[in-house]
């Protein structure tokens, strides 16, 4: 977000000829310039979608809206909470779908490197083609790829235990037997004695492997009720002088691929809202 509202200010991003700001709505018919250098991005303009699609404009306008990054290999968004990485049993909405709607031009070829869970946000990677799909996935295989997550948790760490790993085996159902799964953190700030703002570094990649991990050391994820508990969340409400929305406070912050810049997405509203309260 940062990158485009710099755009903007520079005028390198116009609608309609004039000048924006990175928080301007794009209606029908309006026409974008965007920079040269942004691949395959030309000045366009944003049509409605197709009577049978079930992605409305506005749609359409949030996940341009959340394209982070974009070379002549990759597109990365900073993914909303709520929404899923691909399709499953009763959804209708997700952004593997999405994404090739709201841009046309790649003929349906943008294709997913990896997932995230549906209530987690931020980073996620799109290939352009085939063979920038297979290099990517290639990459996460080999560990050339290092993803950085941030996350509130419940309750505080006693000194001796701000940093560290938790390495225990996970089963996932699609799993037989149990696998190892390893975990790096360390506690970036705590507040009241209730909650702290974790750093956790993957170093493979289980289902649900973070919102277990967290969990199993007695920290799990705000907003986790797979994991944690509603009365957790309540308690934490209500010693608070704001609204807690209800909403998974784990994002993705952070990734580093092989051969490109580090790349950083902005924390969710939900997710500065605590931020901003506690001072962190």
């Amino acid at each position: 977000m940062s990158h485009l509202q710099k755009l903007c200010r520079k005028g390198e991003i116009r609608i309609n000829g004039k000048r924006t700001k990175a928080t301007a709505p794009l209606f029908e018919n309006d026409e974008l310039k965007l920079p040269p250098y942004i691949i395959n991005y030309t000045s366009t303009t944003i049509t409605k979608p197709n009577k049978d699609s079930v992605y409305n404009a506005k749609d359409i306008q949030d996940i341009l809206k959340s394209i982070i990054f974009e070379d002549n290999e990759i597109i990365v968004i900073n993914k909303p909470s709520g929404i899923a990485t691909q399709g499953g049993s009763g959804l209708k909405k997700h952004i593997d779908t999405l994404i090739n709607t709201a841009l046309p031009q790649y003929k349906n070829n943008l294709r997913l490197t990896h997932r995230i869970d549906k209530d987690t946000s931020g980073i996620l990677v799109i290939a352009k083609n085939y063979e920038s799909a297979l290099k990517i996935t290639t990459l996460f295989k080999e560990q050339k790829i290092h993803k950085t997550y941030h996350a509130l948790v419940y309750g505080t760490f006693d000194s001796n235990e701000k940093t560290g790993t938790i390495k225990t085996p996970i089963q996932s159902t699609k799993d037989k037997e149990a696998k190892y799964a390893i975990t790096k953190y360390k506690v970036l700030d705590e507040a009241f004695n209730c909650l702290s703002l974790l750093e956790l570094k993957p170093q493979t990649g289980r289902m649900h492997q973070l919102r277990i991990h967290t969990s199993q050391i007695h920290h799990p994820i705000i907003g986790d009720f797979k994991y944690s508990t509603n009365n957790e969340f309540l308690k934490l409400k209500n010693s608070f002088e704001i609204d807690i929305p209800r909403k998974l406070y784990l994002h993705a912050y952070t990734i580093e691929i092989e051969g490109k810049p580090i790349i950083k997405a902005d924390y969710p509203d939900h997710f500065k809202k605590i931020c901003k309260y506690l001072n962190f």
